[in-house]
């Protein structure tokens, strides 16, 4: 009878572990606190990073001109330019040591 018992535990709990695995498959999760881009850990690029949040840049809005990496921090950092919204340039104020050091950081993590 015990050993019923037991049987039974050690088989819904395979079955639980066994479907929240499928689950997370299924649903293709992405943990939240993870870093998405080396250029976050750096200090430097943060500050820029920061400036660009600040101006309401976001993450994952590059298809309404308003992305953080692509409309503000690239530009900026990788091609030199200047980061837009609705076609029209933005200023973004970071200084020059903070540049540099985002560009030197950048260039070794490509």
């Amino acid at each position: 009878m015990r050993t019923r018992i037991v049987d039974r535990f050690l088989m819904g709990a395979a079955f639980l572990v066994m479907t929240g695995a499928f689950v997370s498959a299924q649903t293709g999760t992405i943990p939240t606190n993870r870093s998405s881009h080396p250029a976050e850990g750096n200090p430097a690029c943060g500050r820029i990073l920061n400036e660009c949040k600040r101006l309401g840049f976001i993450a994952g809005q590059a298809k309404k001109d308003n992305g953080l990496w692509k409309d503000c921090f690239d530009p900026i950092v990788k091609g030199g330019g200047t980061p837009t919204r609705d076609g029209r340039a933005i200023n973004v104020p970071v200084s020059q040591s903070d540049l540099q050091t985002c560009r030197a950081f950048e260039s070794h993590h490509r």
